[in-house]
């Protein structure tokens, strides 16, 4: 699954034009912004499933953005991607949703599964030498009790110590849409 499924870009744009309708030229400026320590979580729940993206700088995860040539920058980058695609671990949902993990995907041109940053068009000006690169996950959890499906349990924080400083998250379900920041390990509450 290289992009997200059609139910979650569709649940996406419905809670960014729910969300932020009122806010639009506010949020322009903000999207694709590249900020260090700061992250994006959008959360889905349809009636398979959970889906989760993080859109992150690779600083976040990895503490660098560079390409990993040195065994050190090679080992944390193996490190970091093995962290991500244990999803489980990195969140928790009610029991009695009964969701367990069926899917994680890693994108990142650190990788070599992604774009270039320093080829995409950007936000901003770089420095000379300088490199920005992202990290996009999308976990996908399939629960066999949906509606059930109250809370998520982020445990980002945790996980990159000395990444994260906050994390934007947002989340649309059949009751409605909502957003909140997250600046430590937090539970998300979906029901209204």
């Amino acid at each position: 699954m290289k992009y997200p499924s059609i139910l979650f870009s569709l649940c996406l744009a419905l809670s960014s034009s729910t969300l932020y309708a009122d806010d639009h030229e506010h949020e322009h400026e903000e999207h694709g912004a590249h900020e260090h320590g700061a992250a994006t979580l959008s959360l889905a729940v349809g009636t398979a499933g959970l889906e989760i993206m993080l859109e992150s700088p690779a600083a976040n995860i990895i503490g660098f953005e560079h390409a990993a040539t040195t065994d050190a920058d090679k080992q944390k980058l193996a490190d970091a991607v093995k962290k991500l695609e244990a999803g489980a671990e990195l969140f928790s949902m009610n029991t009695e949703a009964g969701c367990t993990l069926k899917s994680a995907e890693v994108i990142s041109a650190l990788l070599g599964n992604a774009e270039d940053a320093a080829k995409s068009k950007d936000d901003h000006d770089h420095k000379e030498g300088e490199t920005h690169n992202d990290m996009d996950v999308t976990w996908s959890f399939a629960c066999t009790q949906p509606a059930e499906l109250q809370e998520v349990a982020v445990k980002l924080f945790a996980a990159f110590p000395d990444g994260f400083q906050h994390i934007k998250a947002e989340w649309v379900t059949e009751k409605g849409a909502s957003a909140l920041e997250l600046d430590k390990d937090d539970t998300i509450k979906l029901t209204p």
